[in-house]
């Protein structure tokens, strides 16, 4: 997509050179794989640079800092770039210990560690699938350990739904870049222990939303 109109919560140059690839390489490709596998070089060199991503958005907001994250725990979604409706990077930060909800993203997109380890465990659903509120079935598909530069692909329904433990003594940091506006748009949390799942709205730590559709998020396209 050529100049494409965005918004930028934080602005760097390597910031705007990687979302400039991005849009670039989304007008070569007309498959999320291939879009993605494109995608992995620029983005394996965005999580090597140390020179971009400023303090405030690699750690837990200040204690007088309005968080208008809902991941709980403490855990903060600082929102860095999206185009509405289609694209958003953000940086997942995690306290030590703490585990984010089992949850799905219901959008392409890489995942890759900037700071801290991570142990994260997918799920895979195994009732019919079709409940947004109520019953659901999860069962453990695959646990992995990732450390920085570590990344994996999200192309959904395989490998969609998963939760993150930090097993650092720092606070894990992970960038994420999703074909959708994450923070906003209605998904899914489950409860693995009652098998419950819900719609939920993760939110970004610094950024409102509005004017959220309140339907959940189904997602097949490209930028």
């Amino acid at each position: 997509m050529a100049n494409p109109q965005g918004e930028y919560y934080h602005d760097h140059d390597r910031l705007r050179e990687f979302v400039a690839t991005v849009h670039r390489t989304a007008d070569d490709h007309d498959e999320v794989p291939a879009l993605l596998a494109a995608l992995r070089d620029p983005f394996d060199d965005l999580l090597a640079a140390d020179d971009w991503l400023p303090d405030l958005y690699r750690n837990l907001p200040p204690e007088d800092y309005d968080n208008e994250s809902d991941m709980g725990g403490d855990i903060a979604q600082w929102l860095l770039y999206r185009q509405p409706g289609k694209l958003s990077i953000s940086s997942l930060v995690v306290p030590p210990g703490v585990e984010t909800p089992v949850h799905d993203h219901l959008a392409w997109g890489l995942v890759g560690l900037y700071q801290g380890t991570q142990k994260e465990t997918f799920f895979r659903r195994v009732d019919a699938g079709d409940a947004d509120e109520g019953y659901a079935e999860l069962e453990e598909a695959e646990v992995r350990h990732a450390g920085p530069g570590d990344c994996y692909e999200l192309i959904p329904p395989d490998g969609d739904i998963h939760s993150v433990t930090t097993t650092s003594d720092v606070p894990s940091v992970s960038i994420h870049v999703l074909g959708a506006d994450i923070g906003c748009i209605p998904r899914h949390a489950f409860d693995t222990g009652a098998d419950l799942v819900e719609v939920f709205q993760s939110g970004y730590t610094n950024v409102e939303c509005e004017d959220v559709d309140e339907h959940v998020h189904t997602h097949d396209e490209m930028l």
